[in-house]
């Protein structure tokens, strides 16, 4: 059976984290502005308010 994507798996709009807390968009990374970074981050979906709240980003990223 196939599978049928519904969306692309990443935007770039989505946030990049890393573990010493510094964040970027998915597509300031994909265009080569962090590529000093180590490849050791999450991404986070850019419309998962809970879990950029988590991460102490709302109030950088203006979240309700």
């Amino acid at each position: 059976m196939n599978s049928i994507i519904t969306h692309a798996p990443h935007h770039p709009d989505n946030i990049v984290v890393w573990p010493d807390g510094t964040w970027a968009a998915l597509g300031e990374v994909w265009n080569g502005g962090f590529s000093y970074k180590s490849d050791d981050f999450e991404i986070v979906r850019f419309d998962n308010a809970a879990r950029l709240k988590e991460l102490g980003l709302a109030d950088e990223l203006d979240l309700p």
